[in-house]
């Protein structure tokens, strides 16, 4: 995905690199070590290397893995949009305004997005696509409205203002909620 939005603008050879969905951190770990070894074989020919993703690769990347394996040569990392902010502006609504606290955080444990939602006026939900159902009650539940947004900025981008309306679907990974404390 990163690749196609960056093709016209790549001068040069590119190598695809695998990083497997899962939750297997052995599986990563492995696959990490296996790209980051490639990555120094490039640098060590002295090629100039450029590792593309999408959204900022500081915020929930695959990137940051790559990178802890690099760090003995020179690296400049250059910040992208997060998807929060590409999502805010597609809704046309702020993440935060005047003192409003905001937080974004992993959807992986329900308890921990619930302390978020009583710390906080607004909370980004990113990686809700597990744990779609149970989000979705919690927000009810603590009084939250909820923003879904599925794959901004791609020709397959949803946006829905009803988060009901995809309970017992199948949501994409690139997906997350932006939710506000209903006053």
């Amino acid at each position: 995905m990163a690749y196609e939005i960056a093709k016209p603008y790549i001068k040069g050879d590119v190598v695809f690199m695998e990083f497997p969905m899962t939750y297997s951190k052995e599986d990563l770990k492995t696959k990490w070590e296996e790209n980051v070894k490639k990555i120094k074989e490039l640098l060590d020919e002295g090629k100039d290397v450029a590792f593309i993703t999408i959204g900022d690769p500081m915020i929930y990347s695959t990137y940051i893995y790559i990178l802890k394996g690099i760090e003995d040569y020179e690296v400049e990392t250059i910040p992208g949009i997060t998807s929060y902010s590409a999502a805010a502006s597609r809704l046309n609504i702020p993440i935060a305004e005047g003192n409003e606290t905001f937080a974004v955080i992993s959807s992986g444990d329900v308890t921990e997005i619930s302390k978020a939602l009583d710390m906080f006026d607004n909370v980004v939900l990113m990686k809700i696509s597990r744990r779609y159902e149970e989000i979705v009650n919690l927000l009810k539940e603590k009084s939250f409205k909820g923003y879904l947004v599925i794959k901004c900025g791609h020709k397959e981008e949803k946006i829905s203002y009803d988060l009901d309306r995809y309970i017992g679907k199948k949501i994409d990974y690139l997906s997350l909620i932006i939710t506000k404390k209903v006053k």
